[in-house]
């Protein structure tokens, strides 16, 4: 949807922003894969991850770091959107229940690129302190 956005001029910021998008998507998608593949954010996660990764859009880099390959990003995530969209569109059971049997997996590269983040959080325990409470003055219903 966001990519649509920049398309067609809704969004600005060109592609400085699109890179932005991706990469900030490809982050966010081992935040989620994180969590493993026992709920269904982290089994769409990984298929897409998977897809991203085999259309060349996510490299993994010899030093185990991963990039976006942003001329190939746009064109695979239309791909993915329209593979997954046409499935639920359709109703396709079978379709959809090959794709969760075959490509929510987390292959030993990736699975070792998680090991790694074991020590990093994975959400910020954030605790607000908030001012003392202030006394409203009510006036009595007419």
């Amino acid at each position: 949807m966001l990519q649509y956005f920049y398309d067609h001029g809704i969004l600005p910021g060109g592609p400085a922003a699109e890179h932005k998008l991706y990469t900030t998507f490809l982050a966010s998608s081992f935040r989620t894969l994180r969590f493993g593949l026992n709920e269904a954010h982290g089994k769409g996660m990984a298929i897409q991850f998977n897809a991203l990764l085999d259309a060349g859009a996510f490299v993994r880099e010899p030093n185990g770091a991963y990039r976006v390959d942003y001329p190939k990003i746009k064109p695979a995530v239309r791909a993915v959107c329209h593979r997954l969209l046409t499935i639920e569109a359709t109703g396709d059971y079978a379709a959809a229940k090959r794709l969760l049997d075959t490509e929510a997996v987390l292959h030993p590269d990736l699975q070792k690129t998680l090991a790694s983040l074991h020590d990093l959080p994975v959400d910020i325990d954030t605790a607000f302190s908030l001012p003392p409470a202030v006394k409203l003055e009510t006036t009595p219903a007419l």
